[in-house]
């Protein structure tokens, strides 16, 4: 599935590659900012079911507290409450299950541009690998691990894939500017490493913006903060092992999701109570303050 999805997005991708004079860096922008867009409906579904789970969070947790260790009667309970209020507690999770498949097309696409993108036959790829071969491992055969290695390779050195963008070369791979043992000349920037980091503080802010949206139980919380801890580095660790290409597609589409969630917030909530406003100012804890001291 995950191939067949990746051979869809690269096609949609080489689309955009030719109308834009041939250029796979602004290729990969303008495909991470139409998938955010294409994403929209959901991502505004997603923010609707959750203020309709807070709506009734009081009553959850009241009807949860109730029927404390009979699981079946809080299931009956529960699926009342759900029904009576037209809420789907499930409803918000299709957005994120969706996001999964499209990562792992993108690993896909940015190792294997000549595959996913140029559309080259394997018979071709392996042509270029043995060409630039020394003379005396001509006659190996071309392993699969090597064939798909070595994409990248070709397309920067054959001038396949025009891969720079804004003096950024998208096949660069930023752990390799650490790495000992490569020539100086191929050896990327050390300035590559700056998308791992903007990756992390990308991500994090897009899970504080998640998080606020969410209806958690205290439990669930607890559980959250693990993986709100882990997400932000293992981003940045896969926009590190990566191609450029994966790390900016992931920091475009975090910009770009931040900016949807302040229009839906706006759509949703309205001004005063958006999401990404109480995120920057605070105002959330201003509200509980407050609301101590009326009371």
């Amino acid at each position: 599935m995950i191939n067949a999805i990746a051979n869809l997005f690269g096609a949609v991708v080489k689309v955009i590659y030719n109308a834009v004079g041939q250029n796979y860096g602004l290729s990969i922008i303008i495909f991470a900012v139409i998938s955010k867009l294409i994403m929209f409906p959901l991502s505004l579904k997603q923010a609707k079911a959750a203020k309709n789970m807070k709506k009734i969070a009081p009553m959850e947790q009241e009807i949860r507290k109730k029927y404390k260790g009979n699981n079946e009667k809080l299931g009956i309970e529960l699926q009342k409450l759900y029904s009576e209020h037209k809420v789907n507690p499930l409803a918000g999770c299709l957005p994120a299950l969706i996001q999964i498949p499209i990562i792992l097309a993108m690993f896909y696409i940015v190792k294997q541009p000549l595959t996913y993108i140029k559309q080259l036959p394997k018979e071709k790829i392996e042509e270029y690998v043995i060409e630039m071969r020394a003379d005396e491992d001509k006659e190996k055969k071309v392993t699969d691990s090597e064939l798909k290695n070595s994409e990248l390779e070709i397309a920067a050195k054959k001038k396949i894939l025009n891969m720079k963008f804004a003096g950024i070369n998208f096949g660069d791979i930023p752990s390799k500017s650490l790495a000992k043992g490569i020539p100086e000349k191929e050896r990327p920037s050390y300035l590559t490493l700056i998308i791992p980091i903007l990756s992390l503080i990308s991500t994090i802010i897009q899970t504080k913006i998640t998080q606020r949206n969410s209806n958690l139980t205290e439990e669930q919380k607890e559980q959250q903060k693990t993986m709100s801890m882990m997400m932000p580095f293992l981003s940045a660790y896969i926009a590190y092992i990566m191609p450029l290409a994966l790390g900016i597609y992931w920091l475009i589409g975090g910009i770009v999701q931040v900016i949807l969630q302040i229009v839906i917030d706006f759509m949703i909530n309205g001004k005063q109570e958006g999401t990404v406003a109480k995120l920057l100012s605070g105002g959330e804890k201003n509200n509980e303050k407050s609301n101590g001291t009326s009371s």
